[in-house]
């Protein structure tokens, strides 16, 4: 009688061991399940900077939303906190409602952060971006509001260069270095800059903004300050100097047999996108400039 009482006890023993393990090893596999960040999707080596789920439908653990545009197919771009120095932003098309005011994104606000469920990664035009298509039945969460807006990555033109033109009507940027590629859809900063040239780019809406360190290229039309339907912000003109110039990095990639563009673009997205020198600062420039030539007159003398 004892021994069989030893043997069921060591049959429980046994089967309530092999149920902790089972337990012990459920949240091992839950791990699995974690939605990709934006980083998961956006990091690559790929010298193209494809992503590595380039045609995945997807969940995506999302991030803040630091602005909306509601063009033809309306847009929020989103920032990963965890991520500000690179690979931390993503923007987001919704393609279920074309020009409709009353499309998925019209309730989400600036500084919600969203998450998503079965969105598709698409590489378009050299930018990532996740598709909400009614094809895959996406949703949406705002998990949290009112979260901090990120402060700009601070940039050199030479960091994210203009292309240059060779042959005729191929406009190509030399270099896709993994560095620019790293500020996808992030805000960047470039300082102490000046419009050089208007006019360029695919729909002659870019600008280069230069200073010693080299050229870049912006473009105001996700810019809600814009006039009307003028391709400018009013304060954009040949010869303006800024203090600094914010935005939405971009990539726009369009090649054909007999015309190519790519290149990178700044997105200015309001007023506070451009700074330009205060009164007073230029005062006092042009002061510091006379004393330091009477400075050195007295010198000479």
């Amino acid at each position: 009688m004892e021994k069989r009482r030893m043997l069921k006890r060591t049959g429980l023993m046994t089967a309530l061991a092999i149920l902790i393990a089972a337990t012990a090893a459920a949240p091992q596999d839950a791990t699995a399940a974690v939605a990709p960040s934006i980083f998961d999707i956006q990091y690559t080596a790929d010298p193209a900077g494809d992503s590595p789920l380039d045609g995945r439908i997807i969940d995506c653990a999302g991030g803040i939303v630091t602005h909306k545009f509601a063009g033809s197919r309306p847009r929020i771009v989103l920032y990963d906190p965890a991520n500000p120095d690179g690979w931390g932003g993503i923007q987001v098309k919704d393609n279920t409602l074309p020009g409709d005011a009353n499309h998925a994104f019209g309730n989400v606000q600036i500084g919600d952060w969203v998450s998503f469920t079965n969105v598709m990664v698409e590489e378009y035009r050299g930018t990532t971006f996740l598709q909400y298509d009614s094809a895959t039945s996406p949703t949406f969460l705002v998990e949290s509001p009112n979260n901090a807006m990120p402060a700009p990555i601070t940039v050199s033109p030479d960091d994210i260069p203009a292309p240059t033109e060779n042959p005729a009507e191929f406009w190509l940027v030399a270099d896709h270095a993994p560095a620019p590629e790293k500020y996808e859809s992030m805000i960047v900063r470039i300082q102490d800059v000046t419009v050089s040239e208007m006019d360029q780019g695919k729909a002659l809406d870019n600008y280069a903004l230069s200073n010693a360190a080299g050229s870049c290229w912006a473009s105001d039309y996700m810019n809600e300050d814009r006039s009307g339907l003028e391709d400018y912000h009013s304060l954009v003109t040949v010869g303006q100097h800024f203090q600094g110039v914010s935005g939405i990095f971009e990539q726009y990639t369009k090649i054909r047999d007999t015309y190519a563009w790519d290149y990178y673009q700044v997105l200015t997205t309001s007023d506070d996108s451009l700074v330009v020198p205060e009164p007073a600062s230029i005062c006092l420039l042009l002061i510091g400039g006379a004393g330091l030539v009477l400075r050195r007159q007295r010198k000479q003398v």
